[in-house]
């Protein structure tokens, strides 16, 4: 059996999920730098299963900010221990840099792992730093060929990429059948959603990225029979609260951050999901959403929308300042039965999928 050492973050619920199924193929170890990220809520973790089926490693360093870590921890412990395949997750921590460093420095071969990747405008210095961290694996994994472009931008041979399905719903998550209008409506009312022509799901983190107050900006000039839920917690939350306030919003409905099964169920109520963010590595509310049956609205800067969203048939790609486009979408979809489509998408990326991949791939010489 492989023995492999994967590197990540932090215990994700939906890493220790690939996790725990790669276990019954590989001798896995994992080294979580930290216990959690500062910037998640605490009921995030709550769905991690902490009955690990694989072996940990626990560093010692120093948390920094959201979730930096500064640790020489990784390159002692893989100077002490021989793996078959090493898999670092991201370059962006101080401990991470270290150990790339010292990898390729012994030429030890290892794997280069993304999440997903936005390539920005920045610096020289910037650009050749990431350059350095980012070239000298064996082989890349990538979860779509959009999150490629990130890769290739620093220097990356595109022959070197293979893809693994991003997932965070299991198969038994994916809904069978649309919910009847008798129970959509009854659950709606828990919310004091009524009588509404189209209800649409938004989910995520209270911030600026996510541009929420720009979606808001845009529901002032929507029919004001359809309502928006924004479900999610943050810093902007009180900015939506006045804001909804002052403009005398009814069709808007703010629900605190959810846990992940509870956020599948109630995701059900909706009809559509809508999501305007400036930015999103990956984006995992866009398979979500579809894993609930949901047609979705979404940025062209969220990479998983752009993996995921074929126009037409499961939503629409907008621009996300374009408030003209973006109404004239959200009106378009309402005209769509998005139902089969997201569903037969979601199906297509469930964590079952993404642990049958990663299995075959890691089975592989590098």
């Amino acid at each position: 059996m492989k023995k492999v050492l994967f590197v990540f973050n932090h215990p994700a619920p939906y890493k220790v999920a690939l996790f725990n199924g790669l276990s019954a193929q590989l001798d896995l170890h994992v080294i979580f730098e930290r216990d959690h990220a500062s910037n998640r809520n605490p009921l995030f973790y709550n769905e991690s299963n902490t009955d690990y089926k694989f072996v940990t490693h626990k560093i010692n360093g120093i948390n920094l900010g959201e979730e930096n870590f500064l640790s020489t921890g990784i390159k002692k412990h893989l100077k002490h221990n021989k793996y078959d395949l090493i898999v670092m997750n991201g370059y962006s921590t101080f401990a991470e840099m270290i150990a790339l460093r010292y990898l390729k420095k012994k030429k030890i071969p290892y794997i280069f792992y993304i999440n997903g990747g936005v390539v920005k405008n920045e610096s020289k210095l910037k650009t050749k730093i990431k350059r350095y961290f980012i070239n000298g694996a064996n082989k890349y994994l990538s979860p779509s060929v959009e999150a490629d472009e990130y890769l290739i931008h620093y220097g990356v041979n595109k022959d070197l990429i293979s893809h693994y399905p991003y997932a965070t719903v299991y198969e038994k998550d994916i809904i069978k059948k649309p919910l009847s209008i008798n129970r959509k409506e009854k659950l709606r009312l828990e919310y004091g959603i009524k009588d509404a022509s189209f209800v649409f799901m938004s989910v995520g983190q209270f911030i600026d990225r996510k541009n929420n107050l720009h979606l808001l900006e845009v529901w002032r000039n929507v029919s004001k029979k359809n309502y928006l839920v924004l479900i999610g917690d943050g810093p902007e939350k009180s900015l939506y609260e006045q804001y909804i306030k002052d403009h005398e919003m009814n069709n808007v409905v703010l629900i605190d951050f959810l846990p992940h099964e509870k956020l599948l169920k109630t995701l059900r109520i909706g009809d559509y999901a809508v999501f305007l963010s400036k930015e999103d590595i990956y984006g995992h509310m866009v398979n979500e959403a579809m894993s609930q049956g949901l047609g979705v609205v979404a940025s062209n800067k969220i990479v998983s929308a752009r993996t995921l969203i074929k126009d037409g048939v499961n939503g629409y790609l907008v621009d996300c300042y374009n408030e003209e486009m973006i109404i004239k979408k959200i009106k378009a979809i309402t005209k769509l039965n998005t139902f089969e489509a997201s569903i037969a998408s979601a199906k297509n990326n469930t964590i079952e999928k993404m642990v049958e991949i990663h299995a075959k791939f890691f089975a592989r010489d590098l």
